[in-house]
């Protein structure tokens, strides 16, 4: 059985649309579940029309807020397999099928996540310049190849979250462990990959299966594209608190991970050396142990932190702190 969960809120523009693209797949979904947190326009009249026997329409007593509306959302679900979606993309006719195939196939995938192309409120598409090293329109900061299936690392997403909740499948399992687990401290979709990684079954395809929408309304939006370039870059990056804000969020992220996640520790038990090295990494700079944080760049965990020129920025801004 395949589900498909939508939050909707003053969704009225695009949401039509996005129905019949789920509605039209060559692999027919079973139900979608919609969630609407007390929209003030059409959103609803708009889902009423398109009603049929897939369609199951939630009208929240009062504004969850997206988090708790999609996960309340999920919680109606009843599928095997279930996939987010956003109210304003449209799916690719063969976005269901590729997906539910391959987890059919590999059944250590807990969470799948595709790639995306863009368009704008027109629907006409949309291109950004791409970093040469990174995929997923820059927010996974790792080359994979055009097509290709490969599982994402636990320490990745620590650091970062890479996929929305709109790119993903997952499986009723990973819905249990979300709802069991869930708190509003994480956006509801990195919360959902940092529970399928620990695990081992956080899988990235690089292949494009819908469009993703970019408009002024977007609760959340495309991240990872919009940087800081030159010497502006230089000089938010060269403090020490700079250098360590990305440490200690890590810190705090395994902390109410570990809290949230009774079997953490029996599940991923190596998160408590990942941990260690960022409070370790912390301490070098904040010390002044610019030779212990030059052996720092040998330990395995550097490469999901930090690019080799962050490493290099982390022993400069620590040497200058010393003068």
């Amino acid at each position: 059985m395949i589900s498909v969960a939508i939050a909707t809120y003053n969704g009225q523009e695009f949401i039509k649309e996005q129905l019949l693209s789920i509605l039209n797949q060559t692999m027919p979904v079973d139900e979608i579940v919609i969630c609407d947190d007390q929209s003030s326009d059409d959103t609803v009249k708009i889902i009423q029309e398109l009603l049929c026997d897939k369609i199951y329409l939630y009208q929240n007593e009062k504004n969850l807020g997206y988090k708790l509306n999609f996960k309340k959302a999920l919680s109606y679900c009843k599928g095997d397999y279930i996939f987010l979606c956003d109210q304003d993309d449209i799916w690719k006719p063969n976005k269901v099928q590729t997906m539910i195939e391959i987890m059919q196939n590999h059944p250590e995938i807990k969470v799948l996540a595709s790639t995306y192309d863009l368009i704008d409120e027109l629907g006409n598409e949309k291109q950004i310049d791409m970093n040469r090293k990174y995929s997923n329109k820059n927010m996974y900061k790792c080359k994979v190849k055009d097509n290709a299936l490969v599982k994402v690392p636990f320490e990745r997403l620590v650091v970062e979250n890479s996929f929305q909740g709109c790119a993903l499948c997952i499986r009723q399992s990973m819905n249990d462990k979300f709802q069991r687990c869930y708190a509003e401290d994480f956006y509801h979709d990195w919360f959902i990959n940092l529970l399928a990684s620990e695990e081992n079954g956080m899988y990235f395809l690089n292949v494009p299966l819908f469009q993703y929408r970019i408009h002024s309304k977007n609760t959340i939006g495309l991240k990872g594209n919009v940087t800081l370039k030159g010497k502006e870059r230089l000089h938010a990056t060269n403090t020490i608190e700079a250098r360590l804000n990305t440490a200690f969020n890590c810190v705090q992220t395994l902390n109410r991970l570990e809290e949230l996640d009774v079997d953490l520790k029996n599940i991923y038990p190596s998160y408590i050396q990942y941990r260690l090295f960022f409070i370790h990494h912390m301490d070098y700079i904040e010390h002044g142990k610019v030779f212990k944080l030059f052996l720092q760049n040998f330990d395995s965990y550097y490469k999901y932190f930090k690019t080799i020129k962050g490493r290099i920025m982390d022993i400069v801004v620590t040497l200058k702190n010393m003068c």
